[in-house]
């Protein structure tokens, strides 16, 4: 026992210099950013906020199509013609992810008129913004149709295909809330901490399946339209964000693609196929297999699983 105790003492050292070490080095050679100019991505609350502000980063990096859904066509509508002047093709369609056959049947449109969807960014949300007994229930219920369940549609509705393609990325734009709750906005905070369990089981699920990556990112309080009029402890210490700091470049991530500043990221799973360019192998004879659990052989036979096959 004392051993291992000595032994502990030594090694921690040793290990904070190699991080420190490593981290110095990223920030003198950093990696190098994912291409998108083959991908198409979609983005959930893309109309107005961090949203908006996402869009115009990933038309900026030279996406190759960018879908924008949301609920306020205005917005959706002068995103995207701001988009399109920039010189990235862009599409809208009003969409509650909230609202799960709506999500099916707008996933089959965006296929048939757009192509398949490569990068996945779950940023819709909403805040009710009071405490429990101030709540309204239906309130309530939106905010974890919106917040969690909506991010279980859209997953189910594109992920497939890119299990498929052997090539896809789904991004969780989540909060720190997630983690640190706050009086006040209990809906957005369990909405936001379901997500976050979600997107960490999700994660698991996708080691074994190649070129299918997932990311989640925690920003900071950001001063959007959503949340307008409530009270934040410290403002002076603690300024909220704004939406261009929050929509900036996902740190030094090689397969990271255009996401957040000033924020703390997930684990996430390995990145996209080494030769993009290549065609897609045939998928393998399995469905989509979901259980129960994590993968329980992340490192035996499951490695020899069809790429559409998914434990989750």
């Amino acid at each position: 026992m004392v051993w291992k105790r000595l032994g502990a003492l030594v090694v921690f050292p040793l290990q904070m210099i190699y991080l420190v070490a490593k981290a110095a080095v990223g920030l003198v050679l950093p990696a190098k950013l994912r291409d998108l100019s083959r991908e198409n991505v979609l983005i959930t609350g893309g109309g107005r906020g961090i949203g908006r502000q996402l869009a115009r980063e990933f038309a900026e990096r030279g996406a190759r199509k960018i879908v924008l859904w949301g609920r306020t066509e205005k917005c959706l509508k002068e995103t995207t013609e701001e988009i399109r002047q920039m010189g990235t093709e862009c599409h809208y369609f009003i969409c509650d992810v909230g609202n799960r056959e709506e999500v099916y049947q707008t996933a089959k449109a965006v296929r048939e008129k757009v192509g398949d969807i490569t990068i996945l960014v779950n940023n819709a949300a909403v805040v009710h913004g009071k405490s429990l007994m101030d709540s309204d229930d239906d309130a309530l219920l939106k905010s974890q149709h919106i917040n969690t369940l909506g991010q279980f549609w859209t997953t189910k509705a594109f992920l497939p295909r890119m299990l498929e393609l052997q090539n896809g990325h789904i991004v969780c734009l989540n909060s720190v809330l997630a983690l640190s709750a706050i009086p006040g906005a209990i809906d957005y905070c369990t909405s936001k901490a379901s997500a976050f369990a979600f997107m960490e089981s999700l994660t698991l699920g996708l080691l074994d399946c190649p070129g299918v990556s997932a990311t989640t990112v925690l920003p900071f309080h950001t001063s959007t339209e959503m949340f307008q009029g409530m009270r934040v402890r410290f403002p002076n210490l603690f300024p909220p964000l704004k939406p261009e700091m929050g929509a900036t470049v996902l740190g030094t991530h090689p397969h990271a693609c255009p996401l957040a500043h000033f924020c703390w990221v997930s684990r996430t799973a390995p990145g996209p196929r080494k030769n993009p360019g290549a065609p897609p192998p045939r998928p393998g004879p399995g469905p989509l297999h979901r259980t129960d659990g994590c993968n329980s052989d992340p490192h035996g036979e499951a490695r020899n699983q069809p790429a559409a096959t998914l434990t989750l």
